[in-house]
């Protein structure tokens, strides 16, 4: 029976590219569980697999073997429409490329999006104001459009639009890698906000100030779990969990 505190399972999981010669393992009969409410981060060189590994969880790509059990069923066994009604109810997704509708305004951007599993019009436009003042972005701002505004805009805007349906997972790819120092510090602060109120985030960072973000870290090596290091939860100006997080990666020959 499945660890009612277990919001994802994998076991055994594989996937590979390429065949014949070619073919390369990514992920290599790999265990994991996520539980509810926790902020994991997913670290590892190059080529670890980070990025395969969070694709697969979400639903995004299929694994080539083992299963992948969200709220107990398999969703490895899912077809490709379901899959898209899956992820649609369940995940958000926040990836270092915002891709924002170029032609919408931030705030029809979200709305847009959480229209998309129904509900009134009234309630969703309710829930995007108060998501948008959660990350700081004023009224003035949610009016323009994607080209009128800064990358962290971007970014922020594009959290709105992934947690607008309440998803029960957050999956997000490098969300900080192309965005400035201030910028990067505003998303992180949301995240960690995010987190405080009890959502469950699944982040791939090669960084180590937003991997300090996370009360779970995990590290990669060639498709498995080569360690794993627990924080707590996130406290400003912890230096003692900086030291924690740094000796880990140390030890990891990060």
């Amino acid at each position: 029976m499945e660890n009612s505190t277990n919001l994802i399972s994998a076991r055994h999981l594989v996937k590979r590219f390429g065949s014949g010669e070619a073919q390369q393992t990514i992920i290599n009969d790999l265990d994991l569980d996520i539980r509810r409410g926790d902020f994991t981060v997913i670290m590892g060189a190059s080529g670890a697999g980070k990025s395969t590994l969070l694709y697969a969880l979400s639903g995004m790509d299929k694994p080539t073997s083992g299963s992948i059990a969200f709220c107990g069923e398999d969703i490895t066994r899912y077809d490709a429409d379901r899959l898209a009604v899956f992820r649609r109810k369940h995940c958000g997704f926040v990836f270092q490329q915002i891709y924002l509708i170029d032609k919408m305004s931030l705030m029809d951007n979200a709305l847009t999006a959480g229209l998309l599993v129904g509900g009134k019009k009234k309630d969703v436009v309710r829930r995007a104001a108060g998501l948008f003042d959660q990350v700081k972005l004023p009224e003035v701002t949610r009016r323009k459009f994607p080209s009128q505004i800064s990358g962290g805009e971007a970014q922020r805007a594009g959290i709105v639009r992934a947690v607008i349906n309440r998803p029960e997972v957050l999956f997000a790819d490098e969300p900080t890698g192309a965005l400035n120092s201030s910028h990067s510090d505003a998303v992180l602060d949301v995240f960690s906000g995010l987190s405080d109120g009890g959502q469950s985030i699944i982040m791939v960072t090669h960084d180590k100030k937003s991997a300090l973000r996370g009360n779970r870290v995990i590290y990669l090596r060639d498709g498995r779990i080569f360690g794993e290091c627990d924080l707590g939860r996130y406290t400003p100006g912890d230096t003692a969990r900086s030291d924690k997080l740094n000796a880990f990666l140390t030890d990891m020959n990060w």
